[in-house]
């Protein structure tokens, strides 16, 4: 498959996935089409190609008003495919075929990968994207990813373009995990809210079908001398958490503080574990993602600062729920940029099973506890309405006056934010916004843009900004 006229501009790795599905459909309703989509079983990939993935509006998007869902199938390493004008290609791809991950990103401008585990996927994809010449997004990805891709040569980004969209760079970003996995206290996009997940708006404003608009492509070509890592640009954790946990606290920065002291964040709800979210979750327990029970005071990490609650009601959230105090690699970079003084954050479960599930994990292998999770968060949300809350409580002054401000967002579930993320970020790419080489999104991605493109996405059942009058109360039941 090679570069040329008609050539997809994205392809979508783990497509038919919690985050891939939605990254898929609201690539199209953002009007990028034709795609590529790929996963390990040809048949539910065809499947999606196949219903549009959103319904007519998505598939009309996609086919230039011809709503038909139809698709060209490309099995690796059969050469180039002459896909029709409005057909998504599908390809089978295994991860563990290099001929067939290379077949699959070969000739795509972006390669956005939603595939799982991250944790045992690591930069397979993302080396595969290089090495054919395509730009790479990872819904997930987190610092392992990060530190493979520097020792093979690929240099940190600097700050990004700035456009009409309003994405430029932010500054620090997240650190840690991304929309796919999950870690003790951070988790990404297609985790619980256990651990966070990732939010995300609709899609990219102004995206249009006919390729990317950066200026990278033309200089290097797609030949065999035009190949390689210069000029690439990578986006790492590029989902809710990290990704989404650190642009809306610098959204909420910006709102009218002079300075930012002390910042409380409690992310979580019910929501379901997937099976490769799970196994990134056992994974990061003992990866050194976050520090169970510390919080950040004094400009300095407190280890051992803090304590589980167990029944107490939180600002925001319905009725009594669980939380569980860690400090992950983002919130210390978050809390270093800004100059907070002092930083709480608390993965909330509004559940005993999964909480029950989690205190047992240290006693079995990683396969066994992940489905663990899986049974015990299905079990949780059966018969109740889900829900994924991010709740930002952010200290400070303004005009020499105390002001306390809350963010508070809120989704079905956090599989929709973390793609909405995902798509804001392989935007940004296509259309030239993102310097070369390797970045987190929340560095590349302006914090005010994604809250407004949030405003506007249908899968975001609550978003706003609200002035707190008086300190939050926590009723406290007992302890964990």
């Amino acid at each position: 498959m090679r570069a040329g006229r008609g050539a997809p501009a994205i392809a979508v790795l783990g497509c038919y996935g919690a985050v891939g599905r939605s990254v898929v459909r609201r690539l199209r309703e953002a009007g990028t089409g034709p795609l590529r989509l790929g996963g390990r079983d040809l048949d539910r990939v065809r499947a999606l190609a196949g219903t549009g993935s959103g319904g007519p509006a998505g598939a009309e998007a996609a086919t230039g008003g011809a709503a038909t869902g139809e698709a060209v199938t490309v099995t690796a390493g059969a050469g180039a495919a002459e896909a029709r004008a409005g057909a998504d290609e599908t390809v089978a791809v295994d991860l563990h075929d290099a001929a067939a991950l290379a077949a699959f990103c070969e000739g795509c401008h972006v390669v956005v990968n939603c595939a799982g585990p991250s944790s045992r996927i690591l930069d397979t994809v993302a080396r595969a994207a290089l090495a054919a010449g395509a730009h790479y997004v990872d819904v997930a990805g987190d610092a392992a990813v990060r530190d493979r891709l520097t020792a093979a040569g690929l240099p940190t980004g600097s700050a990004a373009r700035r456009g009409p969209a309003g994405h430029g760079s932010d500054g620090p970003g997240s650190a840690g995990r991304g929309s796919d996995g999950q870690g003790s206290g951070g988790q990404g996009a297609d985790g619980p809210a256990s651990a966070g997940r990732g939010s995300d708006g609709q899609g990219f404003a102004g995206q249009g079908a006919d390729g990317p608009a950066s200026a990278d492509h033309g200089s290097e070509g797609r030949g065999s001398g035009g190949r390689g890592r210069a000029g690439r640009v990578v986006v790492l954790s590029a989902g809710m958490m990290p990704g989404l946990s650190a642009l809306l606290p610098r959204h909420l920065a910006g709102q009218g503080f002079d300075r930012v002291d002390r910042l409380t964040a409690h992310v979580g709800g019910v929501d379901r574990f997937t099976p490769a979210a799970a196994l990134d979750y056992v994974a990061s327990l003992s990866g050194g993602y976050a520090t169970p029970l510390a919080i950040w005071r004094g400009h300095q990490v407190i280890p051992r600062a803090s304590r589980p609650r167990r029944g107490v009601e939180l600002p925001h959230f319905p009725g009594r729920v669980n939380a569980y105090p860690y400090l992950s690699a983002e919130a210390e970079r978050l809390a270093r940029s800004l100059g907070f003084a002092e930083v709480e954050w608390s993965s909330v479960f509004d559940g005993e099973l999964t909480l029950a599930a989690l205190a047992r994990l240290h006693d079995l292998d990683a396969d066994t506890a992940a489905g663990e999770l899986v049974r015990a968060s299905r079990l949780e949300a059966f018969g109740r309405t889900p829900y994924f809350q991010m709740v930002f409580r952010m200290e400070g002054e303004a005009a020499g006056r105390p002001v306390t401000r809350t963010l508070v967002a809120r989704a079905a579930d956090s599989y929709e934010l973390s793609a909405a993320v995902a798509v804001l970020a392989a935007g940004a790419v296509l259309r030239g916004l993102v310097r070369p080489g390797l970045h987190d999104a929340a560095d590349v991605l302006d914090a005010g843009a994604v809250f407004q493109a949030l405003l506007d996405d249908p899968a975001v059942t609550r978003l706003e900004v609200v002035d707190d009058v008086s300190p939050a109360v926590e009723v406290e039941e007992g302890v964990l």
